[in-house]
């Protein structure tokens, strides 16, 4: 896969194979920085397999945990959104299904506190992830979690029941110690594809947010709707949309921070000739286009951590909102074209 998402994952274990003292393969040409929406696969194997030559699986899952070398991202700001466990995964979901990943996280079983989650291949996809994969993927789950402020996070690698025992472990980035011996507890594991069952268990009587939000941007973006002629109430659902635009937005969730009645909501809005989605894509457009303008994101990154379905969307209601699509909108306007 060599999607966005795949080249954010590329981007974080490189830095942070630099911010631990391992020195990461030789960036190819034409990547500098490792900034573009993708990266070549050969890429991403060499840096894995290099992960693995100077440390283990265990360093991999360390180094994959730390999200934080990657603030300032789309995916870090869209992931760092959620308020729990279950809304980080609910993102996740939302991630996979806009890249159209080969790979999903399927929930197997829920209850409060404890998630037991399976990293397999989609239907239509003709191989299992490789062993390395899906601990990459819990481990950005795991640093995501610490990082909401996620308390007693603990982790059971391994089918429940099978020969080989599972591997316990807790969210905790520091990699300076432990690597060795988790990387005996992980082998066997991988040997016997089973890195990719996990159970997450963790305290539910503690709401962690982050001490700080997720960087937004380049700018505040809570005002660019302030000069549309709304009512006060679609005043109020545009800010609140702007500050995470990545939320499932449903009518009932913004008739429940309105304060009123689903059906109150939706006959105020009409009499204006609006309607919650109308303003929330208006939201959601604003916030891109101010992406497309100050960054330099791949379309689909924006796309994505704006909350738009998948790239056709984004690229649909863009037009529709903007009068024109965000590749065009970019060209000529952005760098004071």
């Amino acid at each position: 896969m060599q999607d966005f998402a795949s080249a954010a994952m590329v981007r974080l274990l490189v830095r942070a194979m630099r911010a631990h003292g391992l020195t990461p393969p030789p960036v190819p040409q034409g990547l500098e920085a490792l900034q573009g929406s993708h990266v070549p696969l050969a890429y991403k194997r060499s840096v894995v397999e290099s992960v693995l030559h100077q440390g283990g699986l265990g360093t991999l899952l360390m180094l994959a945990q730390r999200v934080d070398l990657l603030a300032g991202d789309p995916v870090h700001r869209a992931l760092l959104g959620a308020n729990n466990v279950p809304e980080l995964l609910a993102r996740w979901h939302r991630l996979e299904r806009y890249v159209h990943s080969r790979h999903q996280v399927s929930i197997e079983s829920f209850s409060p506190g404890t998630l037991v989650l399976r990293h397999h291949a989609r239907h239509s996809a003709p191989e299992e992830p490789l062993p390395t994969e899906s601990l990459a993927v819990l481990g950005v789950l795991m640093g995501a979690s610490h990082a909401l402020g996620v308390r007693g996070l603990e982790v059971e690698i391994g089918v429940p029941g099978a020969s080989t025992p599972p591997a316990i472990l807790y969210a905790d980035p520091d990699i300076g110690s432990r690597q060795a011996d988790l990387h005996t507890r992980l082998a066997p594991l991988a040997a016997q594809r089973q890195t990719g069952h996990w159970t997450l268990r963790w305290e539910t009587h503690h709401t962690g947010n982050p001490p700080t939000a997720p960087d937004m941007g380049p700018q505040s973006t809570t005002h660019l709707c302030d000069t549309l002629a709304w009512p006060h109430v679609a005043h109020q659902l545009a800010r609140h949309v702007l500050k995470d635009p990545t939320a499932q937005h449903t009518v009932d969730a913004l008739a429940e921070h309105a304060g009123l009645a689903r059906r109150s909501l939706q006959r105020t809005l009409t009499q204006h000739s609006l309607s919650c989605r109308h303003i929330v894509t208006e939201a959601r457009a604003r916030v891109a286009a101010q992406w497309l303008l100050d960054t330099s994101h791949g379309l689909a990154e924006i796309g994505f951590s704006c909350g738009f379905a998948d790239q056709p969307h984004f690229t649909r209601e863009f037009a529709r909102h903007v009068g024109m699509t965000p590749a065009r909108y970019r060209h000529a306007f952005a760098n004071g074209a």
